[in-house]
């Protein structure tokens, strides 16, 4: 007759086994010899081998793991378990190959099974599937090693910093232009690599005030020297499109500065020898003039009359060589006259009054079209010169005839004035130097008068500009003047 309890205890290892196979991890037990007891449904299906096969197999006849890299044979977990008495895990290179051939990589514990007495009965090895976690890191520490290289293969400068301004990212060419390694970097305050304190804070406020940057700023390497470089500087965010710091991308530029103070000095270079020839012109001419007469007064005996006409020629050429030393010296430092509030439109009815001989002489149709405009503050005087000078540069080019229109209007916050003639256009190599001084294509001309007229209007506060209108024939000059501040915007065109 069976005993009341043997119900209870078979039914209670039907319900033990039933729960290991039901485990999503693969489980295996051993006896104290390292064979398999119990292999689960999941053990049988990684390692391929069945409950009925496995039973009795040595464990790692069963469980074979080796080593991804080297593919050797991994120490037996189930004796390292015996005989140390604690769990012990498998390496993370660890890979299980199957009784086909398949391998996993796997995650796995191994624990000592004691009895009641606390005796080492065998071993329970619990395991599961990690290749695609393994895939997965390898992935993103290829893509991780990716994005470095990327970062590092970069001729710029790429700097990140995190919210608090301490610097989080600095790539080779960083460290080769600051002259920090990364390591001693990371973590800092990104207020070390800018030139002054101020500096930083004036391009975090700046920042700040945009949400993006792209500007010249002045930086500071590790040695002192302070260096020109050219930021562009973005928002960095997280997935969840929170701020998490500010990426920057930078250029030293300091070399392709000294090459332009190199171009913008041979530009003055040439630009002084330019205007020292044409200087040299038109002081020529009537020294010239004047030698030949003195040698004819000095060394001839001359009629009274002859002898005051030719003298009369010398204080002429001598005059005309004050003019020029004038003009040079009004280009060079134009004299500042009082500026008031003035009327465009005003100023121009004036010129016309004082360039109406010359309109009478020529056979050149004035147009006008004065639009009501706000006033300008100026200086009538220098602006009347240069609206005189427009005028009456147009009707020398209209030799054979032609039409002259002044337009007046408002643009924005400008007064808008501009003389169209439609004389011959201005050649287009030409064109780009019309404002140098001592440039000029005429025979007798000074090449200051364009030169002068642009340093008046830039003196009101505005600008000259000067256009080819159409294939053959049509120039157009417009000069840009602000309205007087605290007049209304006035009527728009």
């Amino acid at each position: 007759m069976s005993s009341p309890v043997e119900p209870t205890l078979a039914d209670e290892k039907e319900r033990l086994a039933i729960t290991l196979r039901s485990i999503g991890d693969g489980v295996i037990t051993t006896d104290d010899a390292a064979r398999v007891v119990l292999l689960n449904n999941a053990a049988e299906q990684l390692t391929g081998w069945t409950q009925t096969d496995a039973l009795g197999m040595p464990l790692l006849q069963v469980f074979q793991i080796v080593n991804q890299k080297t593919r050797q044979a991994s120490e037996d977990p189930a004796k390292k378990a015996m005989t140390t008495g604690a769990a012990v895990g498998l390496a993370n290179d660890t890979v299980l190959v199957a009784k086909d051939g398949s391998e996993y990589f796997i995650s796995s514990s191994v624990a000592p099974i004691r009895d009641s007495s606390g005796r080492t009965t065998g071993v329970v090895l619990v395991f599961r599937d990690v290749t695609r976690l393994r895939q997965a890191e390898a992935a993103l520490k290829e893509s991780q090693e990716f994005a470095r290289n990327l970062i590092d293969s970069s001729l710029d400068m790429i700097i990140a910093v995190d919210n608090d301004r301490k610097i989080t990212e600095f790539n080779a060419a960083a460290q080769k232009t600051f002259g920090y390694l990364r390591e001693e970097i990371l973590g800092q305050d990104a207020q070390v690599l800018y030139a002054d304190r101020a500096e930083a804070e004036r391009v975090q406020k700046l920042f700040a005030a945009g949400g993006h940057l792209a500007r010249e700023v002045r930086n500071r390497r590790k040695n002192g020297e302070v260096f020109p470089a050219f930021l562009s500087s973005s928002q960095l965010r997280n997935a969840r499109g929170e701020p998490i710091g500010v990426m920057g991308v930078s250029r030293d530029i300091t070399e392709q500065k000294k090459a332009e103070e190199q171009n913008i000095r041979a530009e003055r270079l040439a630009a002084l020898g330019q205007m020292a020839a044409a200087l040299a012109h038109e002081i020529n001419n009537p020294l010239q003039a004047i030698r030949s007469i003195l040698d004819l007064v000095l060394d001839f005996p001359l009629e009274t009359e002859e002898r005051e006409n030719n003298l009369r020629v010398v204080r002429q050429e001598i005059e005309r060589l004050s003019e020029v030393t004038e003009r040079v010296v009004n280009f060079a430092r134009p004299t500042r006259i009082p500026r008031r509030t003035v009327s465009v439109t005003d100023l121009l009815q004036h010129t016309l009054t004082l360039a109406g001989k010359h309109i009478q002489h020529s056979r050149i149709l004035v147009e006008t079209d004065f639009r009501p405009v706000p006033p300008v503050f100026a200086a009538p005087e220098q602006l009347t010169q240069v609206f005189l000078n427009l005028a009456l540069n147009a009707i020398e080019e209209m030799r054979d005839g032609g039409h002259l229109r002044i337009v007046v209007r408002a643009e924005g916050k400008d007064a808008l004035v501009s003389f169209s003639n439609d004389g011959p256009i201005i050649p287009p190599d030409i064109l780009p130097h019309i404002f140098e001084p001592f440039f000029t294509t005429k025979p007798e001309g000074s090449g200051l008068g364009l030169s002068i007229s642009q340093s008046l209007v830039q003196q009101q506060g505005g600008s000259i500009t000067g256009e080819n209108t159409g294939r053959t024939r049509g120039v157009t000059f417009t000069i840009r003047l602000p309205f007087a501040e605290g007049e209304p915007p006035g009527i728009q065109p």
